[in-house]
């Protein structure tokens, strides 16, 4: 047709889309382009031209075409959903969300407005939002690989091992050689340490697309376990060649620090983690939202801290001898190999990082209503209140052991210590303490899950003024508060692991148990490991890690070193 009138502009728009649908995309891209050229307020042509180019990899080029049709016709539902979707590429996720949003508001049904949607609130740290929309898409086409795929992804996060991995196979019915949902499950497999698994989904993965990122980086993981550095390397500078998803890139470039940091070319380390926690944090928390929340939420403690509800005195009697043990300290602090320490002994319980302070906190703030109109006492009735709901929440997340209790591993608790305390009056604390400027750099090295404690974790510097707001307020919670509370250094545990159990065992009044020094045999059967550390703790102890920041001293002296520098000395670290 566009032959025989070459001033049809709608021959062209369909032609276009046509060759595009047959794979000729840069042909595709010349038809658009003659179309908006013919008619320069035609929408369609410029909608055209935009997914033309997005096949093409051309993402910027393609959301300006996007903008354009948008610019040109505000309710089309289809531009928005195409912007939308090269905005989660391009790791832009709360403009993602916006644009998927408005394409959803203008066509409900719109299915993959609806799993993109999914994908991003999943990324953003919205686990419900991120569950209804996949279940609204799943219900309009229930086989679909994507959204099956991003809700094992979101059952994966909730601990729910088992039940993400059926998901994964279910996914994997339709498009047996899918190498999207075989990186997803191979990424589970990993950490969980179903090793022969992982390879085996991702040789088949290969198969079918030697370059596809995720296969390659969960690859790149394995071969890190296996110190096969070198390898691993070749293939993550391979993958940053090719063009990538920004979050993708960004735990490339996280990863490619971490084995250069242990191929010792320390020269090129820090550039690799800084760019890999630039990438992530432009996409997880781009205007530094997630930080400002959590310095306010230590204001509110650092302030809770003095009010009257804090001065009635609790009676220590009132956790039945059952409280928690809150293990707490900085992420990167050893933390990890303590809770599996402990959890090998047959009287504990560890509970990984899971929410039961977040609901004890949000009930909490219920009941009182918050500052400044917080009463100024509790009565024990809705102090057991409390409990029971905290109780009910660590019962979803860890079963009961033989009577035994719970040790609640998670960091940054430590701002919550004065609530956690007004509760469980009984409750012990054991504050887990590395070398400030290890804790600092090893946070830099690490990619974490998107919350709000851990969004400002974007630059050693940041990561050192935070480390010493959260330092500064538990040293106020210990002055002021009768905690029961006991530090533990990290390279004292890796020196003698046996006697700083001990010590360890004996604050917390449980008996010594040969159990706890094969804790990496007891690693090695958990289902999963959610933190940073999982490829750690299954190993014997290791040295390498300690003082490690020595080697790259010249970026902490001029600023971080001093911002440190109290707390090396408090903590026994002078040269």
């Amino acid at each position: 047709m566009c032959k025989t009138d070459p001033l049809d502009v709608e021959a062209w728009v369909k032609s276009s889309v046509t060759s595009r649908r047959l794979g000729r995309h840069e042909e595709a891209e010349r038809h658009a382009r003659r179309a908006a050229l013919l008619s320069p307020a035609l929408a369609f042509a410029h909608h055209a031209l935009g997914a033309a180019l997005h096949c093409q990899g051309r993402r910027d080029e393609a959301m300006q075409a996007y903008n354009r049709a948008i610019a040109l016709k505000p309710d089309h539902a289809d531009a928005h959903y195409l912007l939308g979707n090269a905005l989660l590429e391009a790791g832009r996720l709360a403009k993602a969300q916006a644009s998927l949003q408005r394409a959803l508001d203008l066509r409900p049904e719109l299915f993959e407005a609806l799993s993109d949607l999914g994908a991003v609130l999943l990324m953003m740290g919205q686990p419900t939002a991120a569950q209804a929309a996949l279940q609204r898409a799943l219900a309009l086409h229930p086989d679909s690989p994507e959204v099956l795929a991003n809700l094992a992804t979101l059952f994966e996060a909730d601990g729910r091992v088992d039940d993400a991995l059926a998901l994964y196979q279910r996914a994997l019915s339709p498009r047996p050689g899918s190498p999207d949902v075989l990186g997803k499950q191979a990424e589970l497999l990993e950490p969980t340490g179903r090793l022969g698994e992982a390879r085996h989904e991702l040789d088949f993965g290969f198969a079918r697309d030697p370059a596809h990122p995720m296969l390659n980086l969960v690859a790149a993981r394995l071969e890190r376990r296996e110190a096969r550095h070198a390898e691993a390397e070749a293939r993550l500078e391979a993958l940053l060649a090719r063009p990538l998803p920004e979050t993708t890139r960004g735990e490339v470039h996280l990863l490619l620090g971490q084995i250069r940091d242990r191929l010792g070319r320390t020269e090129a380390v820090l550039h690799h983690l800084s760019e890999g926690k630039r990438r992530t944090a432009a996409a997880a928390d781009p205007h530094g939202a997630g930080r400002r929340r959590f310095l306010e939420t230590i204001d509110f403690y650092e302030t809770l801290a003095r009010h009257p509800i804090l001065d009635a005195a609790p009676d220590p009697a009132a956790g039945n001898g059952a409280s928690p043990i809150f293990l707490i300290g900085f992420p990167r602090s050893g933390t990890t190999l303590l809770e599996q320490i402990l959890d090998s002994h047959p009287a504990l319980c560890a509970m990984e990082e899971r929410p039961a302070s977040a609901r004890l906190e949000q009930a909490f703030l219920e009941l009182t209503g918050g500052l400044p109109q917080m009463p100024r006492t509790l009565d024990e009735e809705r102090l057991a209140a409390l409990r029971r709901i905290y109780r009910d929440e660590a019962a979803r997340h860890v079963s009961p052991c033989k009577g035994g209790r719970i040790v609640d591993k998670l960091p940054l608790n430590t701002v919550r210590v004065p609530l956690l305390w007004r509760v469980f009056p009984d409750a012990k604390f054991i504050l887990a303490i590395r070398h400030p400027c290890d804790v600092a750099l090893s946070c830099l090295m690490q990619s974490f899950g998107p919350n709000d404690a851990m969004a400002g974790f974007t630059s050693l510097e940041n990561i050192a003024e935070i480390y010493a707001r959260v330092m500064r307020v538990w040293e106020g919670f210990a002055d002021r508060l009768p905690l029961q509370w006991q530090a533990i250094r990290y390279e004292d545990l890796i020196a003698d692991v046996e006697g700083e159990t001990r010590r360890l065992l004996e604050f917390l009044g449980v008996p010594w148990d040969d159990a706890v020094l094969q804790y990496t045999h007891h690693a090695r059967q958990r289902v999963a490991i959610r933190t940073p550390s999982y490829h750690q703790v299954t190993q014997p102890i290791y040295q390498h890690a300690s003082f490690r920041w020595k080697r790259y001293e010249d970026a902490f002296r001029p600023i971080i070193l001093p911002m440190l520098q109290p707390f090396i000395d408090r903590f026994g670290y002078q040269e």
